[in-house]
């Protein structure tokens, strides 16, 4: 049986992370458009008047949390500079060929910070609320109840005896206490930790002429994804649009 720590985590993780199931992503190479690889990255290339734009998936199953991690390269190749931020790039899901395509949201590099934030705020709703058992534990750990039975010539019966001893007391509330400080040193940790992990994100930029920017997107799950769908992102950049078609499959065996 799980103990209540689990538990909570478990929840923790399902309020701050979600869940469902997680697609197989490759690239649906276009004519006019190059592949090649790089540290074992499939890579799409696309070139266009004024810009080069390369992208890949980080991994070859996405959502398997909650977000979908790319990683999108712009070169500057035109005259004039250009500013290029994820407000440059729409993100569509297409099911099947005669619907209309969903939207998919793009987070940014502030709101995924609000995210950390707001999973360390409800990890530590959860460790107060932990605190508060084990602190109702300890008050009851100075008790101790004996029970007994006596006879003798008026007769026989039994007895209960209650004793306190405050020092079992204070130790259990000692032990609560250490228990909630190292589960908040935790909590921030994580969050330092995931904050610090988004230095990568991609955040509006001005890309010069024959200048590259490099940055990482993460897309939030779909409402609805198909047996086979695809993902597109159509991408501004320096006045060209770009196309970018990664095919999603279900992940075999599931």
């Amino acid at each position: 049986m799980p103990s209540p720590r689990t538990v909570l985590l478990s929840l923790v993780c399902f309020l701050t992370v979600g869940c469902g199931s997680s697609r197989q992503i490759s690239l649906d190479i276009q004519p006019d458009q190059a592949e090649y690889y790089a540290r074992g990255n499939h890579i799409v290339g696309s070139m266009k008047d004024n810009s080069v734009i390369a992208m890949y998936s980080f991994s070859e199953r996405v959502w398997i949390n909650s977000t979908a991690r790319f990683n999108i390269l712009l070169k500057n190749i035109g005259e004039e500079p250009t500013v290029f931020s994820i407000d440059n790039i729409t993100a569509e899901v297409l099911n099947d060929a005669g619907e209309e395509p969903l939207h998919v949201r793009i987070y940014s590099y502030d709101e995924l910070v609000k995210k950390a934030e707001r999973s360390a705020a409800i990890g530590a709703v959860f460790a107060g609320l932990e605190y508060w058992g084990n602190i109702t534990q300890a008050s009851k750990a100075g008790y101790s109840h004996t029970e007994g039975s006596f006879s003798g010539p008026e007769g026989y019966g039994t007895y209960t005896q209650t004793t306190y001893d405050p020092a079992a007391e204070q130790a259990a509330r000692a032990a609560a206490d250490d228990e909630l400080k190292s589960d908040l040193a935790e909590i921030e940790h994580d969050k330092q930790e995931r904050i610090s992990s988004l230095s990568s994100i991609l955040r509006k930029s001005t890309v010069f002429p024959g200048m590259i920017l490099s940055g990482e997107i993460r897309v939030a799950k779909p409402e609805k994804v198909g047996e086979s769908a695809s993902l597109i992102f159509l991408i501004d950049a320096a006045g060209d649009t770009h196309m970018v078609v990664f095919l999603l499959d279900e992940v075999a065996g599931r």
